[in-house]
């Protein structure tokens, strides 16, 4: 009886185990970290698909992604989703293949029916290949911008960096929306003009190292969004689906849009980026090409300008994609929306997702490194393409 009653108590106390999709979308970056910079993203989105597919072939509800594989229901989900993930990760040049092959390990573990167990390692692995077969001509290899004449209005690079990020991206077949080209917005304002000449007065008195019309409480949101670790992405949207009681199957289709949606906007406003080559506020205040009457030699952005141009945000892309998706999941959810920054040990919560997009966007006008038109333009291009996503990509099933 004394047994029993300590078998119990073990059984109440023990902590309960997360599920499968959780402890793979953890694991990924950690697995990928020696991984080439520009494979990281997209061997993620395909980690998320391959497990969103694997499971929905266990119990069908929304459309696949690609074509969908038969229904095998009496598969065990955990074995499919860790043979999916396993497969798609292990082609990867640079995992780590002792991390990779301990978490397959503990996600096989407990279940104990074989056969559900072989249909599941099966399963897996054959929706992580059809994937793979998908994608088979992505190309990784460096592109070299385009030269450009020093002018003014263009981008150049700050001392600090020697080579453009991220270029190759722009000839990236995207994964969800279908014209890339349909999301071009036009050209930036032109240099001089009245746009052009409000952005950098603002972003000169709000964006610099030494401001006194910068808040503090802007300059935390500032350094906020500015640093982070990729699991921090995940950890938020892992709170997000345990507020809202999310099946391992809404969790994976929440992590391949997400995903899809920022990979997708990255190809887009990359593409953009390299088209127009407008300057960073830094060139309009410091270049060689800065007019006389606004030059500031001593002016300093917040944080360092990166290594590609203004024009969309970035960040403010990512804040109108987030916008977009994290209201369809969150749904009539009252629950608070955190996000943890892991390298700052800091935490923000926002009421709503639209908080959360707006104040990602604003962030880049107050570190100093974007103008407000490109911040404009950045967030709704963001918008956008998380609406076509979401419009065209894992839909439920009629």
């Amino acid at each position: 009886m004394l047994k029993l009653c300590a078998l119990l108590l073990a059984l109440l106390i023990a902590p309960v185990r997360a599920d499968v999709v959780s402890d793979w979308a953890e694991a990924t970056p950690k697995v990928l970290q020696k991984s080439p910079r520009g494979q990281v993203l997209p061997a993620t989105l395909l980690t998320d698909l391959a497990m969103f597919n694997a499971l929905n072939a266990i119990t069908p509800r929304y459309q696949a992604y690609g074509p969908a594989p038969a229904a095998v229901p009496d598969a065990s989900p955990e074995a499919a989703v860790a043979s999916a993930a396993r497969v798609v990760l292990g082609s990867v040049p640079g995992t780590d293949q002792t991390l990779l092959d301990k978490t397959y390990e503990a996600s096989l573990k407990p279940v104990t029916d074989a056969a559900a167990r072989a249909k599941g390692v099966a399963l897996g692995r054959r929706v992580a290949l059809a994937l793979l077969a998908l994608r088979a001509d992505d190309a990784f290899a460096r592109v070299e911008p385009p030269k450009v004449e020093p002018a003014p209005g263009i981008h150049v690079l700050t001392p600090e960096y020697k080579q453009e990020s991220g270029v190759g991206l722009a000839k990236f077949k995207p994964f969800g929306i279908k014209d890339v080209a349909a999301y071009d917005p036009g050209p930036p304002p032109a240099v001089g003009s009245a746009v052009a000449l409000r952005d950098l007065a603002e972003v000169k008195a709000v964006g610099g190292r030494v401001s006194t019309q910068r808040t503090g409480e802007q300059s935390i949101i500032a350094l906020f969004w500015n640093s982070g670790e990729g699991e921090d992405a995940v950890a938020m949207l892992k709170k997000l689906a345990e507020s809202t009681q999310a099946t391992p199957l809404e969790f994976a289709r929440m992590l391949a849009l997400m995903d899809m949606a920022d990979l997708d906007s990255r190809i887009v406003y990359t593409g953009i980026k390299t088209k127009y080559r407008h300057w960073r506020p830094y060139n309009a205040l410091r270049g060689a090409f800065a007019d006389a009457r606004l030059r500031d030699a001593s002016w300093e952005p917040l944080i360092h300008t990166p290594p590609n141009s203004d024009y969309p945000s970035g960040g403010a892309v990512g804040g109108g994609t987030l916008q977009v998706l994290l209201k369809d999941f969150r749904g009539d959810s009252p629950a608070p929306l955190i996000w943890v920054n892991s390298a700052l040990s800091m935490t923000r919560s926002w009421s709503s997702p639209e908080a959360m997009g707006q104040e990602l966007a604003n962030s880049r006008v107050w570190s100093g490194v974007h103008f407000r038109n490109s911040v404009d333009v950045g967030y709704r291009l963001g918008q956008k393409v998380a609406e076509e996503v979401l419009a065209t990509q894992l839909r439920p099933l009629p």
